[in-house]
C-alpha cells in the first residue's frame, strides 16, 4: 500500500502569496469563518493533484477574482510518498505539473494522451494499478483525480450522494461503473493479481478465437484441395529429378553442337552501362557523406536544445528561491521599487522591439519552455528527415551495387557465350519440356507453401487453445479466492461502518452497503436530511479505517474534510461525529494524514492542539496575502 502525506501548501503570484505552516502526519486543523479561505486551502491541494477547479477558470460564472486577476501565479505542494520527498508545481490555467524529486525535474500533462500523464506517475508511486474500463463504445482509464472523490469530503456535493461530484458531470464521469471502480480500487477489491489474470485470459481467449476463425476461413478457401504435406514433398522430389535430367540432356547436346562467337556490340553496351552505374555509386557515396555531416550538425543542435530545456526546468523551481522573477527591490540601493510595464529599471522607456531581456518571470519561463519544447519537436522532425534521406540513399546504393553485380555476371556470360549451330527444333522441344516441368514444380511449391501455412495455423490454434484452458483453470481458482477475500473485506467494512453510525448523530441501528457499495440504513427507513452528513462522513472514516488495518487496501491514508458544517448539521452533532475519527485512528501503526477545514469553534475541543492555521474575516486574516 502506498502512503501520501502533504507537508506544505504554497501559492505564489505577482499580487498575492500564501504559504502554510508545515503539516504533520495525523490530524491537521485549518479553522476559519465563511469566506476566509478554508475551502481555498483544499482547492489548492486538489488543483496541484491534477483536478480542475471551476473557480480558477476565467469563463466561469463564479470566479475566484484574486486568483483570476493575479499573474505569473502557481500552486506548489511539498509531499511525501512512501517517505520520499517530492515537490509538485502547477501554474494557474495550465495543464502540466512539474515534479522535483531532488535530483531531476520532470513534466507531465494532466490530460490523457498517448504518453504518460501525471496521474500515471502518481498512481505508480502509490502502487495502485489502474486497468482499462469499458462501457459500450467508450473506453477509458481512471485517474488519481477520480480517486479523490472518496478522499476529499467537500462542501459543494450533496451529502446524500456520498461520492464527491466530478468536475464535469455526464453519464460516463458519474456512471455507476465509475463509482464502483473507485471504491474497488481504493479498497483493493480490484486485486492486481486477479485483474492481471483476467486481462491475460481475455487476451488469450481473443487470440484463440481469432486463430480459430482464420483456420476456418483457410479450410473453407482450400476445401477439396489435397494438402498432404508428405505427398506434396514426394511429388516435388520426382519433378525436380525430371527437370535435372532434361537440363543435362540439353547441356550435352549444346556442348557438342556449338561454335564460339563474339557479341561485341552487346558486350560494349553492357560495359557502358556498368561504367554509368559506377559513376552513380560514386555520386551517391558523396551525397551520403554530405548528408551525414548535416545530420551531425542538427544532432548537435538537438543536444544543445535538450540541455537548455533541462536548465529551464531547473530555473522554474530555483528562481523562486533566488527571487529572480521580479525586481521588487532595487538591486543597487535595495530600496523598494515597483516595476512599470514597458519601462526599464533605470526609468527609460523601452522602444526598441529587438531589445534582449535577461530576467523573466515564472509565467514567461513556462512560455519559453513550451517554445523550446516545440522547437525540439521541429528539430526531431529534421533529424528524422535526414535519417530517412540517409536510409533512402543507402537503399539506392544497394540497388546500384546489385545492378553492377548482375551486369558484371552478365558481361562474363556474354564473353564466354556460345552461338549454337545444331538442331534448333530438338532444343526447342527440350526447352518446352523444361518450361512445363517448371510450371508443375511451381504449382507443387505453391501447394507446399499452403500445406505449411495450414500446419502453422493448426499448431498456433492448438497451442492457444491449450493455453486458454490452462489460464481458464487458473482464473477459476483465483476467482473463488477473490470472491471469498472480497466478502471478507465487505463484511469488515460493514462492521466498522455500522459501529461508527451507531455512535454518530445519525441514530442508526443497522448499516451496511449494497452490491453497488451504497449505504442501506436500518433496512431503508427514511432519515432526516441532517443524517446525510454522518452517513457520508462515516463512509469516508470507514475507508480510512480499513486502510490502516488491512494491507490489501490501496487507499493512500490521506483524508481531506472540507467544511462539513455547511451540509446542514447542528454544531453539537458535528463535534460528536468528528470526535469519532479517534476511534478510527486509535492504535494505528501505519502513517496517515487527516486535513480538516472547519469553522471557528466548530470542532471538538480535543482537536485544539491540532490546529495548524487560523483565518478570520473580522481580524482581516485571509488565506491570500498581498505581496509587499
Amino acid at each position: 500500500m502506498g502512503n501520501l502525506i502533504i507537508e506544505k501548501v504554497k501559492y505564489l503570484g505577482d499580487k498575492y502569496i500564501y504559504e502554510s505552516p508545515k503539516l504533520n502526519e495525523g490530524i491537521n486543523l485549518i479553522v476559519g469563518d465563511n469566506g476566509s479561505g478554508k475551502s481555498t486551502f483544499t482547492y489548492f491541494i486538489e488543483y496541484c493533484f491534477g483536478n480542475n477547479i471551476k473557480y480558477f477558470e476565467k469563463d466561469n460564472n463564479k470566479k475566484y477574482i484574486e486568483i483570476i486577476n493575479d499573474t505569473n501565479n502557481y500552486i506548489e505542494l511539498d509531499i511525501l510518498i512512501n517517505n520520499k520527498k517530492y515537490q509538485l508545481k502547477r501554474f494557474i490555467g495550465k495543464n502540466d505539473i512539474f515534479i522535483n524529486d531532488g535530483n531531476d525535474i520532470s513534466i507531465y500533462p494532466i490530460t490523457r494522451n498517448k504518453n504518460k500523464i501525471f496521474s500515471d506517475w502518481l498512481l505508480e508511486k502509490l502502487e495502485i494499478s489502474i486497468h482499462e474500463l469499458n462501457m459500450g463504445t467508450y473506453s477509458w482509464k481512471l485517474n488519481f483525480s477520480d480517486l479523490l472523490r472518496l478522499i476529499i469530503y467537500d462542501q459543494d456535493t450533496e451529502s446524500k450522494k456520498i461520492y464527491k461530484a466530478p468536475i464535469s458531470v455526464n453519464f460516463v464521469s458519474d456512471s455507476l461503473i465509475i463509482r464502483k471502480t473507485i471504491f474497488e480500487v481504493l479498497l483493493g477489491i480490484s486485486s492486481d493479481e486477479y485483474f492481471k489474470k483476467h486481462d491475460k485470459l481475455k487476451i488469450i481467449t481473443k487470440n484463440k478465437d481469432y486463430a480459430l476463425s482464420i483456420l476456418k476461413d483457410f479450410n473453407q478457401k482450400y476445401n477439396g484441395v489435397d494438402l498432404d504435406k508428405i505427398g506434396i514433398e514426394k511429388k516435388k522430389q520426382t519433378y525436380t529429378e525430371i527437370l535435372k535430367k532434361i537440363y543435362l540432356e540439353r547441356k550435352l547436346y549444346l556442348s557438342s553442337n556449338a561454335n564460339i562467337g563474339k557479341k561485341t556490340e552487346l558486350i560494349n553496351e553492357n560495359q557502358k552501362e556498368l561504367i554509368q552505374i559506377g559513376l552513380k555509386i560514386s555520386e551517391q557515396n558523396l551525397l551520403i557523406n554530405s548528408t551525414k555531416i548535416e545530420y551531425n550538425k542538427i544532432f548537435k543542435l538537438y543536444e544543445n536544445q535538450v540541455n537548455e530545456i533541462t536548465e529551464i526546468k531547473k530555473i522554474i523551481f530555483t528562481n523562486d528561491k533566488l527571487n529572480l522573477f521580479s525586481f521588487k527591490l532595487c538591486p543597487f540601493c535595495m530600496s523598494n521599487h515597483e516595476p512599470i510595464e514597458n519601462y526599464c529599471l533605470c526609468g527609460s522607456e523601452i522602444k526598441d522591439e529587438n531589445y534582449e531581456k535577461f530576467v523573466y518571470n515564472s509565467n514567461e519561463y513556462d512560455i519559453i519552455l513550451k517554445y523550446k519544447t516545440k522547437s525540439l519537436e521541429t528539430i526531431k522532425i529534421a533529424l528524422n528527415s535526414y535519417s530517412k534521406k540517409i536510409k533512402n540513399i543507402k537503399n539506392e546504393l544497394n540497388d546500384f551495387s546489385l545492378k553492377s553485380k548482375n551486369l558484371t555476371l552478365k558481361l562474363k556470360k556474354l564473353i564466354s557465350s556460345i552461338e549454337f549451330s545444331g538442331n534448333t527444333e530438338l532444343i526447342d522441344n527440350l526447352n518446352d519440356k523444361i518450361l512445363d516441368t517448371k510450371k508443375e514444380l511451381d504449382k507443387i511449391e505453391y501447394l507446399l507453401e499452403i500445406s505449411i501455412k495450414k500446419e502453422e495455423l493448426v499448431k498456433n490454434y492448438e497451442s492457444l487453445n491449450k493455453k486458454c484452458k490452462e489460464e481458464n483453470k487458473n482464473f477459476r481458482t483465483l476467482h473463488l479466492k477473490f470472491i471469498n477475500q472480497n466478502k471478507s473485506l465487505i463484511s469488515e467494512f460493514n462492521t466498522i461502518y455500522c459501529d461508527l453510525l451507531q455512535k454518530s448523530s445519525a441514530g442508526a441501528n443497522i448499516a451496511e452497503i449494497d452490491e453497488d457499495y451504497m449505504p442501506i440504513i436500518d433496512g431503508g427507513v427514511y432519515k432526516n436530511k441532517s443524517a446525510d452528513v454522518p452517513l457520508r462522513l462515516m463512509y469516508y472514516f470507514t475507508i480510512l479505517a480499513l486502510s490502516l488495518k488491512n494491507k490489501r487496501v490501496k487507499h493512500p491514508g490521506l483524508l481531506i474534510i472540507d467544511t462539513p458544517e455547511d451540509s446542514g448539521i447542528d454544531e453539537g452533532n458535528l463535534k460528536n461525529d468528528l470526535r469519532l475519527i479517534n476511534s478510527v485512528i486509535s492504535k494505528s501503526e501505519k502513517k496517515y494524514q487527516i486535513i480538516l477545514t472547519t469553522g471557528l469553534n466548530k470542532y471538538p475541543e480535543i482537536f485544539t492542539e491540532k490546529i495548524k492555521e487560523r483565518f478570520n474575516k473580522e481580524e482581516n486574516i485571509f488565506i491570500l496575502k498581498e505581496r509587499e
